[in-house]
């Protein structure tokens, strides 16, 4: 598959499983589960994702990047996985009861018990969805991640509207957990089997080693923040804080995670094929910011009328808290791939320095700011954003030989056009045609007019995006270039 088509597929996998998920944290969280709610469930995925890094112990990663793979050992690595998947399991069903007492939140036990019982299954999906990222088959994946969202939503929001309260979102993890494994497993089966092969699986070891420790850094840096904010706030904060970053964080997935999931395979062929890395990743730079600095500019100015529209007047503490998180992100997807470059290049053991350096960092900031409420923990993230880029887009530029010129010239063509996409709603904001309760319709107005000035920026602006936009709109529209010459 080529990697525009890929693209195309990986687009679709992300779009299908985005608007499933997002539409059913929207039900759930209008009509059924209150601040409180979620930010138990979210103490409690926090508290068990602290154990879950050991989970894939770099085994995906491993798979989809050598550039040698041996058929027959795929099943002593699917036995590793499981074995420590289950692991995994146990830990976190034995770290229920003392979660539960640290936090002084009972209903914690019970939500702990039934992720751990996910963890289970988890693992039996890590070879064969790693496999078919390597052979970069995301029709495939397409189907998994859809098919597993769909199954998960659907579970969560059932048992939401019978009253199962926080529990709904856990027994729908679940639920995702067993779709995945099945599907996939029915399209690249692959089953576990105890070590045969000690020589094959020390390699995968050695990796896994390394990639543990990257792994526990990213962890503690990501799910500390809910189990700080919980901690220092309490759970309705915690609710307020996660609907916020959550929602940040799935529009910023929604917009570049797919190019991200295809480049990975694609720059390790062209790293086993000698070929320079430095141009490919520029246009991934130039692609990421594009897209998301706009989707992230929007989604700060518009904050009110779309918490408003999507979640109703018990979410409206979440707006001032989303217009932080949403500028974050902008520093976040600045730098895209900054542990897979490094990992593909030889340079797990500087990577891993570098990443204890910004989580101390990041776990510092937030705790520091949580001292002055939720709206100043939300805020910090735009701090340690940019502590984070300074960090990894000096790593990057070593490694990859690019030069600070480069990649100026790129953020700034990326910035002009954010800009041109938030002059609507800028506009409206100036002239007051602006309200936190006009409803979606007239946000999705202004957010289509701001498209609309994002497209018109690109070409004005020569942004190396324009040519992948015009080539990416021919393949899903082919027919339009024939007519336009007839």
């Amino acid at each position: 598959m080529s990697i525009r088509r890929a693209a195309i597929w990986s687009l679709a996998s992300q779009y299908a499983s985005f608007a499933i998920q997002f539409a059913t944290s929207v039900i759930i969280s209008r009509f059924y589960l209150l601040p409180a709610d979620i930010g138990l469930f979210s103490i409690a995925l926090a508290t068990a994702m602290m154990v879950s890094i050991f989970q894939d112990m770099g085994i995906s990663r491993f798979v989809s990047g050598q550039p040698e793979m041996r058929e027959e050992a795929l099943r002593d690595y699917a036995g590793v996985a499981v074995a420590i998947g289950w692991a995994v399991a146990l830990v976190v069903a034995l770290a229920a009861w003392p979660a539960a007492r640290f936090y002084t939140l009972p209903g914690l036990t019970s939500l702990l018990l039934i992720i751990a019982a996910s963890y289970l299954i988890v693992p039996f999906a890590t070879v064969p969805a790693a496999l078919l990222t390597r052979a970069m088959n995301f029709r495939a994946l397409f189907l998994t991640n859809a098919g597993s969202a769909l199954a998960g939503g659907i579970v969560g929001v059932a048992l939401a509207a019978r009253g199962a309260g926080p529990a709904s979102l856990a027994w729908g993890a679940l639920a995702s957990a067993a779709a995945r494994t099945i599907i996939v497993q029915i399209q690249r089966p692959v089953l576990p089997r105890r070590v045969r092969d000690h020589e094959a699986v020390r390699p995968l070891l050695g990796f896994g080693s390394s990639s543990f420790v990257i792994s526990l850094s990213a962890a503690i840096g990501l799910r500390s923040q809910d189990l700080i904010v919980g901690r220092l706030l309490g759970v309705i904060a915690t609710g307020l804080f996660t609907r916020a970053s959550a929602l940040a964080g799935q529009l910023s997935t929604l917009v570049v995670g797919a190019i991200n999931s295809v480049f990975y395979p694609a720059f390790a062929r062209k790293r086993d094929e000698g070929a320079p890395l430095g141009e490919p990743y520029l246009h991934l730079v130039a692609c990421n910011t594009a897209l998301n600095w706009a989707a992230m500019v929007g989604l700060a100015l518009a904050a009110e009328p779309i918490v408003l529209a999507l979640y109703g007047p018990n979410w409206t503490q979440v707006a001032p808290l989303l217009r932080w998180t949403a500028l974050g992100e902008i520093f976040f997807v600045a730098v895209p791939l900054q542990m897979d470059i490094p990992i593909l290049l030889g340079r797990i053991k500087t990577l891993v320095w570098i990443n204890l350096a910004d989580t101390a960092l990041t776990v510092l900031i937030l705790a520091v700011f949580c001292l002055y409420g939720v709206e100043a923990a939300a805020f910090s993230r735009m701090l340690s954003g940019a502590v984070w880029f300074a960090i990894y887009i000096t790593f990057q530029k070593r490694l990859l030989n690019i030069r600070t010129a480069q990649l100026a010239s790129v953020y700034l063509r990326s910035a002009l056009c954010a800009v041109a996409a938030g002059l609507p709603l800028a506009l409206a904001l100036q002239t007051g045609l602006y309200r936190a309760d006009m409803g979606i319709l007239p946000v999705l107005g202004l957010a289509a007019a701001g498209g609309l000035c994002w497209l018109l920026a690109l070409p004005l602006v020569r942004h190396p995006a324009w040519d992948e936009f015009r080539l990416f709109a021919s393949q899903l529209f082919p027919a339009l270039p024939s007519r336009a010459k007839g």
